[in-house]
């Protein structure tokens, strides 16, 4: 590719182009009287673009995150189109992450009563979601604006049919990624997942420590069969990514995760702040958030080794908490959710479209406004995701003074044996 300018976008007083240098620096450019709506993507994304390295870089396009479409690509066009609604205040839903399996799946575990991710799992075993449900959120996503879809929660791979559902996206529209525990993975799965379309592996692993991480996830091995997933993944072309979830007790483990990533030879380390809890467990601070910022900009300004993608900056400095705002998620029964991490159905996509689904969590208050962290955080929107998990609101300290004075001993303990593993299940369920 040449230093010319690739138009990405184009209507009546604007037009976007995309350039790449000799050194595969990427750079947008808005001209046109209406270029002024642009000019924050466009702000966000050059600056991010000249100061970080990327994920890949081929000869026909860079990408800059495994997190995000190629540049330059039909899809990235999508995205360019999608943030000029957005600076208009048309929220689309860039981002729907879609479960495809009961399988591991802590949402699941809590529907029907199993036990979470850390515990032995008992021997129920739900239905799967349809090919008819998971292919209608697909549509929709897609007719809505969706660039980038995720097969997520627990492990999607052990859905036989996930290469077809793969395979079902319109790869110009957006690109397709999935979790794996690795738990039944293969080289030949590998190419199939490539073949299907897949743009990105995500394998995570919570611990350099194999003990540790087979505990977390209470499968014996469960170590090893992730780094071989990661190798499998490599080895047939896709983009892979190794993903951890940190709170503020373990945020101090990722200098030792990212030289483990970075001996694996995976294109991007991908940190993400454990979600706060519905028991109003604030999962990381402003001292961790600073350390996380820190090591990401030390790792992305450095030549060599993968690139690192960090939730703490993307969402944190650039474009705000996206549950509700860039992202929806939709639960093995259709429920639509505002991200994976607040268990809270705003309707069902069996009987209702997508579109009004999400007007209805347009209209949260809490979405309404650019965050810094997550949605959780806010007390009075807690406060609602509690009652709808028929959870009393009170803080930490209320609820150790009611367990003290042994008051509604009953429905307490009914609710704690609900959402006991909740924390586990937040680090444990991709």
């Amino acid at each position: 590719m040449t230093k010319d300018s690739i138009p990405v976008f184009h209507k009546p007083g604007i037009t976007i182009s995309v350039s790449r240098d000799s050194d595969s620096k990427i750079q947008l450019e808005g001209r046109g009287p209406l270029k002024t709506i642009a000019n924050p993507f466009i702000s966000i994304m050059n600056k991010r673009l000249a100061e970080e390295k990327p994920a890949k870089v081929t000869d026909d396009a860079v990408y800059p995150s495994a997190w995000l479409p190629p540049i330059p690509s039909p899809v990235f066009d999508r995205l360019v189109k999608d943030e000029m609604r957005i600076a208009t205040h048309r929220f689309v839903p860039e981002t729907v992450s879609i479960e495809a399996t009961c399988k591991y799946n802590p949402h699941v575990h809590k529907n029907y009563g199993i036990a979470g991710a850390g515990q032995k799992l008992k021997q129920i075993d739900p239905p799967e979601p349809s090919a008819d449900q998971i292919k209608s959120a697909i549509d929709q996503a897609l007719e809505m604006g969706a660039v980038v879809i995720t097969f997520t929660e627990g492990d999607p791979l052990l859905n036989n049919n996930i290469f077809d559902y793969i395979d079902y996206v319109d790869k110009s529209k957006a690109v397709v990624m999935a979790y794996t525990w690795g738990l039944d993975f293969s080289p030949e799965k590998a190419r199939k997942l490539k073949e299907a379309g897949l743009q990105t592996l995500l394998v995570s692993i919570y611990s350099t420590k194999p003990a540790v991480h087979d505990k977390m996830r209470n499968i014996p091995g469960a170590y090893d069969k992730a780094v071989a997933a990661i190798k499998y993944g490599l080895d047939a072309g896709l983009l892979v990514t190794m993903a951890t979830h940190l709170d503020k007790d373990r945020v101090n483990e990722m200098e030792d995760l990212y030289q483990l990533a970075k001996k694996l030879g995976v294109h991007e380390f991908s940190i993400w702040e454990t979600a706060p809890t519905i028991e109003g467990i604030k999962q990381m601070g402003a001292e961790g958030r600073k350390k996380i910022n820190a090591f990401y900009k030390k790792i992305n300004s450095t030549e060599g080794g993968p690139r690192v993608f960090s939730n703490t900056v993307f969402e944190g400095q650039m474009f705000g908490a996206m549950a509700g705002r860039r992202w929806l998620h939709v639960t093995t029964t259709g429920d639509v959710w505002a991200d994976p991490y607040i268990p809270m159905s705003y309707g069902n996509i069996n009987t209702e479209p997508m579109t009004e689904i999400w007007k209805k969590i347009r209209k949260e208050p809490v979405f309404k406004e650019k965050r810094e962290t997550h949605a959780l955080y806010d007390p009075s929107y807690l406060q609602k995701v509690r009652t709808a998990n028929d959870w009393d609101f009170r803080d930490v300290k209320d609820d150790d003074q009611e367990k003290n004075k042994n008051k509604s001993k009953n429905n307490q303990n009914s609710n704690y044996s609900n959402h006991q593993n909740s924390n586990n299940q937040n680090q444990n369920r991709r």
